[in-house]
């Protein structure tokens, strides 16, 4: 019997091959990714970062037990103490200054607002579709990616980050965990989930496109 994760998938599999084949993904494949486009993103992800921590903070506040609030708490610790440190690290080295590239613009803004307003309203497995839906995708780009070569360091760090497996234990993690809340949920619930993770797709779509400044997609 298909789960319910693969269910989504496969419902969805138009936003997650557009996805999949963006143009901020296919340059870093093919290691072209112009450096002013890069640098915007990691100030826009950087940003989404602490959005994220408060993301998985209300996930652990709603968390149905210590099972899932200490792998939570596991979470937290690795953006807080990891991610954070790094984006400094790579963004001092590159000379970006956040208030070149403000975030203020509609891809961006949908992604964080969205993400955040459904975290901080919804159930315990709205949040789990959130985060699957953003780990589960970048998981499947990265390990693709990850086996051309990209030479700008921090670029190919980035992309080593999410291909590790690490990273893949986190995603699957999520992914085991949304199966497992779809267990007592009504079809009118998975419904509403599936509209969820579809629209989640759509905001990564439209974030990575921010990274350019005419802010589209070929």
């Amino acid at each position: 019997m298909k789960s319910f994760s693969d269910s989504l998938l496969e419902q969805h599999q138009a936003a997650w091959q557009s996805m999949q084949q963006h143009r901020f993904v296919r340059d870093i494949e093919q290691d072209r990714l112009p450096d002013a486009v890069f640098n915007r993103y990691l100030v826009f992800e950087s940003n989404f970062v602490a959005t994220a921590i408060a993301i998985f903070a209300l996930a652990v506040s709603k968390a149905p037990d210590i099972r899932q609030q200490r792998w939570l708490i596991g979470v937290l610790n690795a953006l807080v103490d990891t991610q954070i440190a790094w984006f400094e690290e790579v963004m001092a080295r590159r000379n970006i200054n956040p208030a070149d590239y403000p975030d203020d613009v509609p891809g961006v803004t949908a992604f964080r607002d969205g993400m955040l307003n459904v975290a901080r309203q919804g159930s315990y497995a709205e949040i789990i579709t959130l985060m699957f839906g953003a780990e589960w995708m970048y998981y499947h780009w990265c390990k693709r990616v990850s086996a051309q070569p990209q030479q700008d360091g921090d670029l190919r760090r980035w992309v080593e980050m999410h291909a590790e497996e690490a990273f893949y234990q986190q995603a699957i993690w999520l992914k085991t965990e949304l199966d497992r809340c779809a267990l007592a949920l009504s079809a009118d619930e998975k419904q509403s989930l599936s509209d969820l993770y579809g629209a989640v797709l759509q905001w990564e779509i439209d974030f990575h496109s921010a990274a350019w400044p005419e802010s589209t997609d070929d």
